[in-house]
């Protein structure tokens, strides 16, 4: 497995993870924008000219680019423009429950020993290693 530069965990890259968050900022009182991105802070950064300085990450969860686009197609009734829409209270549940799926995922993890054959397989203990002394 090869780590290709963005911020999951090896556990999260075990997991069948590969690329990095789908998030949710913040935009103005009244909308969020639905995003994906390897790095949801570094995108924000890019995103404050935009948008403005009350740009805030809500939430985000470990994800793929097809949970983001399945979520937009999810709210697309709520949709301002592009990635944009109108905040509802439903969008948070969203955020919640998928973060939930993605720790229910982690959690069905089994790793007994370093012998263990899902970790053998498909973990490079010493890639866990650097990860952890970071």
């Amino acid at each position: 497995m090869a780590r290709t530069g963005h911020l999951l965990s090896p556990l999260e890259e075990l997991a069948g993870y590969n690329y990095g968050f789908v998030y949710l900022l913040r935009v103005d009182d009244a909308s969020v924008k639905i995003g994906f991105s390897e790095h949801p802070c570094r995108r924000m950064r890019d995103l404050r000219p935009t948008y403005g300085d009350r740009l805030r990450l809500m939430a985000c969860f470990v994800g793929e680019p097809q949970e983001e686009r399945d979520a937009h197609k999810r709210f697309a009734h709520l949709r301002v423009e592009n990635e944009r829409f109108l905040y509802s209270s439903a969008i948070e549940t969203y955020f919640r429950e998928a973060r939930e799926r993605v720790r229910g995922r982690l959690r069905e993890m089994h790793l007994c020993t370093v012998a263990c054959p899902q970790a053998v397989e498909r973990l490079d203990l010493r890639m866990l290693c650097a990860w952890l002394k970071r």
